[in-house]
């Protein structure tokens, strides 16, 4: 196998030419690494600040977490993973997949496209096959067309999207975010419960539309509009084929609290914790980079370098290691953050449920009570104490019990005694 090296500053920029398979992943050395089966197959550039790499056959990449990759094309299957600088891809001639880096540009993907923990957004002019695209950060804009079948979940920013098979989404929309969902063939998307956007259906040849706490009509025809909480984000969905709406439960289940001090408390707590576990995260990475500096630079003094070159190696590890301990705060900080989103919807479900409950009591009590003929009885039923009313009242309140649930045990009672 062989390996060859080029030291890098912490943002070096390079362009790939690949012949065969790339995997390329970010590391905390200012250094590009490559290596391919073949010797004479591979070859490092440096021109200016620009590194060129070219490979005939497979090859495999570690390069630094803030590297920009520009004009890049692969003829095989390619595999980007931790690396936070942009990246510009001409072609991919197989699969594409991305996990867990910065803002990215591609032109042609000719295989299936998959990306996941994308800290940046992400523009796609076409893929050839299907596409799989989940937790962006940004924004996601298909300037031509998928030709294959589409899966989106958890999309912070902007989507505008075309696809010529089907599209299936679970979304959380951000205030203010525009989603625009076209597609030949189906569409199913699933949103909160408590998702707050104005959903317009322009086109579709069947719509089905399934939120339990809102009166839908049964059939429902294009142009159709939907608006969920108070709107502030807008979802634009059109089919040739099927459309299906519908909620999704959340993803994170807090199980039956009531709203007020018990779920404030319930915060609170998980607040101390997600802070406990972030501080003692934090600590433990910064006692192994201190044990790891103490390390190299015991090592150094071993060796026979300079004292320039040992002090320059050990800056260049103690930077490595700051932003290492960056990126992992800014990690731990958006899963703080996702949890904070997941407490707020969890509370605004939980108010809902308690205003649907109290309309339903307060309806249930302004009702006239049915008048029947009556019924001969051997004996007279005994009539319904104040005490069990309030009893099965409360237990509407609670959502325990649904109103028709309600009647029939209030039925049931005053029929005791028959």
């Amino acid at each position: 196998m062989e390996m060859r090296s080029v030291q890098t500053g912490e943002n070096p920029v390079i362009r790939l030419n690949i012949d065969g398979n790339l995997s390329l992943r970010g590391w905390e050395k200012l250094e590009i690494s490559a290596k391919c089966s073949k010797p004479e197959d591979l070859t490092l550039e440096v021109n200016d600040d620009v590194i060129r790499v070219t490979c005939q056959s497979d090859c495999s990449l570690r390069v630094p977490y803030g590297v920009l990759i520009e004009e890049s094309t692969i003829n095989g299957d390619a595999v980007f993973k931790s690396v936070e600088g942009d990246i510009s891809i001409a072609m991919v001639n197989g699969n594409l997949s991305l996990r867990s880096v910065g803002q990215v540009k591609i032109d042609t993907v000719n295989g299936n496209l998959a990306a996941k923990n994308l800290d940046g957004s992400l523009r796609l002019e076409k893929c050839l096959g299907n596409v799989s695209i989940r937790d962006i950060q940004g924004d996601l804009h298909v300037g031509d067309s998928i030709s294959g079948n589409l899966s989106l979940k958890e999309i912070d920013g902007s989507a505008q999207v075309y696809a010529r098979g089907n599209i299936s989404a679970e979304l959380d929309p951000s205030p203010e975010s525009n989603y625009e969902l076209q597609t030949k063939e189906n569409i199913t998307c699933r949103l909160l419960p408590d998702a707050s956007v104005t959903v317009s259906i322009l086109r579709g040849s069947k719509i089905a539309v399934n939120f339990p706490e809102i009166d839908i009509p049964t059939q429902i025809e294009a142009p159709y509009e939907l608006k969920l909480g108070d709107g502030d984000a807008k979802l634009t969905l059109s089919a040739s084929g099927k459309v299906s709406l519908a909620g999704r439960p959340a993803d994170w289940d807090f199980g039956e609290f009531e709203v007020g001090e018990d779920f404030d408390l319930m915060t609170e707590t998980l607040n101390e914790q997600i802070t406990s576990q972030i501080e003692a995260q934090l600590g433990v990475m910064e006692e192994e980079l201190q044990q790891q500096l103490e390390m190299l630079s015991f090592s150094l003094e071993k060796t026979a370098l300079s004292t320039e070159q040992a002090e320059r190696i050990a800056e260049r590890a103690r930077e490595a290691s700051e932003r290492a301990s960056r990126r992992a705060q800014e990690k731990i900080k958006r899963s703080q953050e996702k949890m904070q989103r997941k407490l707020e919807s969890a509370r605004l479900r939980a108010e809902r449920k308690a205003r649907a409950a109290e309309r339903a009591a307060r309806d249930r009590r302004r009702r006239p009570a049915p008048v029947e003929p009556p019924r001969p009885s051997a004996r007279i039923s005994e009539p319904v104490s104040d005490e069990e009313r309030l009893m099965i009242l409360q237990l509407l309140e609670q959502g325990k019990v649904t109103p028709e649930e309600a009647e029939q045990l209030l039925a049931a009672l005053e029929g005791r005694g028959g």
